[in-house]
This record gives C-alpha cells, sequence and structure tokens, in this order.
C-alpha cells in the first residue's frame, strides 16, 4: 500500500464540507485528518498535525482562500510541515479570479465546484477529486524517485542537464524560414508557470502565441486578464472569426477548443464543443493540429508545458511533417511532469529546456533565419 495522504478540508459549508470529506475518505491511501470552517482554524490545525495536502475553499467569510494560503506561507515555519494546497472555487468570476492569484502564489492546483444544476454533479465531483488527489500522488511519487535515484559513476553515468540549462536533441534539421506564429500547451501548474515564463517570452518576441491552458470557463477569462497585466502583449481569450495578430495572445475559452485557419492572407481562429480529445476540452491536440494544417512549412514553435496527461504529444508528428520546431519543459522545472515526459518519448523534440529557458530557446528557433 502506497504512503497515507493526510488531508485537511477548510470550507465554510458544513454540509459541503461532509461531501468533500465523504468523498476524499472514499479515495485509496487517502486519510482525512481534519475538517474545519474557517481559515485561522486551519492555521491553528497545521501548527498541531502534520498534514499533506490541503483542500481550501476560495470564497469563505473573515478570511478567504487567498488570505488563508497567504497567511500559511507567512506562518509555514510554525506548522508541524508545510502541504500543499488544492484551491476549491466555485465558478463565478470573483472564484475564478481569487483562484487564479492562488495558483499563481503556489496553490498545487483547483477544482471548480459543481453548479447546483449540474447533472450527476456529485459524480462529478468525486472524478476531479480523484484527479486532483491522483495527479498530487504522481508528483510525489515522480519527486521521491528523483530523489532517491542512486548515483551512477564511472563511463556509463547518463548526462544530466542541470534545472537551469537547455540542451539540443540528437536530430537537428536546417531551417530557413521566418517563424509566423508560436503554440502551447500546459495544464497544472500552468498559471504559475506562465505567469513567470510568459511575459519574458512576450518581451523577446512580437510573434503570436496561440495558447491552451486546462480550464473551465470563466477561469481562463481570468488568467488572460492576469496575464495581460503583466506581459508586452495583448492577452484575450480567443473568439470565432478573431485574426491572428502580432503581439497577441490567444488563450482557447475555458470548455471550448479553438482552432486556426486561413482566410486569405489571413490566419482566423474558430472555437467548437466537438468531444474532449485526452479528457480536455480545450484541447492542446485540438490546436495544435489546426496551426499545422493551416501555417505554411518550417513556420511554427510549437511548446509544451507542465502538466499531467499526455495532451498534446498525439499531435506531434503533423507537427514535426509540417517542420515545426518542438520543445518540451524539463522535468527538474514541471510541476507535474507528465505532458512534457510524453513528448519527449516520441523523440521528435528539437530542444528541451528549463522554464526559465524557454524564452531563449524559441529566440535561438527565431534567430535561426536573418529577417
Amino acid at each position: 500500500m502506497d504512503q497515507q495522504v493526510r488531508v485537511l478540508v477548510v470550507d465554510d459549508s458544513r454540509v459541503f464540507r461532509s461531501i468533500l470529506e465523504k468523498i476524499l475518505s472514499s479515495i485509496p491511501d487517502v486519510q482525512v485528518v481534519g475538517g474545519v470552517g474557517k481559515g485561522l482554524d486551519a492555521l491553528e490545525f497545521l501548527r498541531m498535525r502534520t498534514v499533506d495536502l490541503v483542500t481550501l475553499d476560495v470564497e469563505m467569510p473573515d478570511m478567504n482562500g487567498m488570505e488563508t494560503l497567504q497567511k500559511m506561507i507567512a506562518e509555514k515555519a510554525s506548522f508541524k510541515a508545510m502541504p500543499d494546497v488544492l484551491m476549491i472555487s466555485s465558478l463565478t468570476r470573483t472564484g475564478s479570479d481569487i483562484t487564479l492569484k492562488a495558483l499563481e502564489l503556489g496553490a498545487f492546483d483547483f477544482i471548480a465546484k459543481p453548479g447546483a444544476n449540474m447533472q450527476n454533479a456529485q459524480e462529478h465531483l468525486e472524478r476531479m477529486l480523484r484527479n486532483a488527489v491522483n495527479t498530487w500522488k504522481t508528483r510525489q511519487a515522480l519527486g521521491r524517485a528523483r530523489t532517491a535515484a542512486p548515483t551512477v559513476t564511472g563511463a556509463a553515468a547518463p548526462a544530466r542537464a542541470p534545472a537551469s540549462a537547455s540542451y539540443s536533441l540528437a536530430s537537428q534539421v536546417p531551417h530557413t524560414k521566418p517563424i509566423m506564429a508560436i503554440v502551447l500547451g500546459v495544464s497544472t501548474g500552468g498559471p504559475k508557470s506562465l505567469a513567470e515564463m510568459l511575459p519574458k517570452l512576450c518581451a523577446s518576441t512580437d510573434l503570436p502565441i496561440l495558447m491552451v491552458q486546462h480550464m473551465p470557463p470563466n477561469f481562463t477569462k481570468s488568467l488572460a486578464d492576469s496575464l495581460a497585466v503583466k506581459c508586452k502583449h495583448a492577452v484575450v481569450e480567443g473568439e470565432p472569426g478573431m485574426v491572428v495578430k502580432s503581439r497577441h495572445v490567444y488563450i482557447a475559452p475555458g470548455g471550448n477548443h479553438m482552432t486556426v485557419r486561413t482566410r486569405g492572407a489571413d490566419f482566423v481562429l474558430d472555437t467548437n464543443q466537438d468531444p474532449p480529445e485526452n479528457g480536455c476540452r480545450p484541447s492542446v491536440d485540438v490546436l495544435f493540429r489546426s496551426a499545422a494544417k493551416a501555417y505554411p512549412n518550417d513556420s511554427l514553435v510549437g511548446i509544451i508545458l507542465t502538466g499531467m496527461g499526455n495532451d498534446g504529444t498525439p499531435s506531434l508528428p503533423e507537427m514535426k511533417k509540417k517542420s515545426a520546431y518542438l520543445i518540451a519543459q524539463d522535468e527538474e522545472s514541471s510541476v507535474v511532469y507528465g505532458m512534457p515526459r510524453a513528448a519527449a518519448a516520441t523523440g521528435l523534440l528539437d530542444k528541451v529546456a528549463s522554464l526559465t529557458n524557454i524564452p531563449e530557446a524559441v529566440l535561438e528557433r527565431i534567430n535561426m533565419v536573418k529577417r
């Protein structure tokens, strides 16, 4: 049996708190060690007990989830251990705004409370909780594996790039055409990673950036607004009929796939609600496939960042057929090394880079051709 995951549930609604506790207790290897209704009570609990994961309600009276997380970070030295935090958010704009700030501050992930009128709401909540906990457990297991990996000496020792480095892969092909667009996919850990990386990328190039971040409706609008404050580019949710322009970032709207197509000399966005791919809508693969079809040969950079699963990987052969330059985030800087790991396993990547060095990796490709 795996190590027990000790969970503290923080929610001001006694009824919803009870529902969360019941669902979490049904997940293998999860032990609910407590449930409290206030942020201050959560802080006191963490001083007394060791907790691995806190589910933290976003909208609470007296001290909301964001304020509680800030207090947790400020007072972590007084805790038995500093837990990871899973935000539990309403689908309101206020809830999504607070959640985005919490994710940028360092919350591990979030799930959205199902609406009261949602069919099979409790089953949806259970699925989201199980996925979030399993993602957390996978991340912990990978971290332990890296820590426990034996040191290999002698000629057989594998070369390992430091966390701050980037490195090219063995098969390199010449690139002779200028880049026209950057397409990017990211999931778990995305908001914090994007807040760090995207402003640097926008400062480095005027190219348009088309992006999928796995999120439900409202949350992608909050993400766009948050990144717009930080970036030189305009950052917006993609809408049907939008013409792709330089110095713009287009984020696939939550709950919708986003595609790009040609219209005369322009590249134009569309959205749809086709079935999810890889369990995701929006899906990175849907965007990547459409970009590979729309843009000329040798004119795309594709980037895959932190996230659980393999979304984006099935479309990489189509991207590579169009000579797209493919970059993935390295293991050391990924919050969850799932999507980048799957991409690396294809052998199609041109570059693996730390989050910090991804803008530099993009510039390297841009500079292969003098404009």
